[in-house]
C-alpha cells in the first residue's frame, strides 16, 4: 500500500519532468511560478477512499495539483496556462502524469480526471497575484 506522503513525491518526481516548472509535493509558504502545488483531496471530495478492492487490495486516492503562473499581462498568462491545459505537449499535465501511469512502480493507476477553478488567485503573505487552475488526479494503489 502507497501512502499519501509516498504518492505525492511520486506525483512530484513526474511533474518534475516539465523544465520549467517549480514543483512542491507540500503547501509552501510563498510560490515562484510557474509553479505546481500538490495536496490531498479535489473540490471537497474525500483524499483517501479506502478498500476499493476487497481484503485491503487497494485503495483510491485523490490529489489536486495546482499550477500558477505570473499574471503580470492577461493574454501572455493565459497563453502559458493554457499550455498545461493541453491534451498534449510538452508542459500538458495530464500527458506528463499519463506517460507513466504507475508512477514509477509506485501506484497501480493515475488519471487526470479534469481541471477546474480557472482563474486569478492570491498566494502568500503579501498576497501576491497569480493566475492559477487545479487538476483532479485519480490514483488507485
Amino acid at each position: 500500500m502507497a501512502s499519501l506522503s509516498s504518492i505525492r513525491e511520486a506525483l512530484a518526481v513526474q511533474l518534475r519532468t516539465i523544465p520549467v516548472l517549480t514543483v512542491h509535493p507540500q503547501v509552501p509558504d510563498n510560490i515562484h511560478p510557474p509553479a505546481a502545488v500538490i495536496t490531498p483531496g479535489f473540490e471537497g471530495e474525500p483524499c483517501v477512499r479506502f478498500d476499493s478492492t476487497m481484503g485491503r487490495g487497494a485503495d483510491d486516492f485523490l490529489f489536486t495539483v495546482s499550477v500558477y503562473v505570473q499574471y503580470s499581462d492577461d493574454q501572455a498568462a493565459q497563453v502559458e496556462l493554457d499550455a498545461y491545459l493541453e491534451g498534449t505537449g510538452p508542459r500538458s499535465i495530464k500527458e506528463v502524469l499519463e506517460a507513466d501511469v504507475s508512477l514509477g512502480g509506485n501506484v497501480d493507476f493515475v488519471r487526470v480526471r479534469e481541471a477546474r477553478g480557472y482563474g486569478p488567485t492570491r498566494w502568500g503573505e503579501g498576497g501576491t497575484r497569480y493566475l492559477g487552475v487545479d487538476f483532479g488526479i485519480e490514483i488507485t494503489a
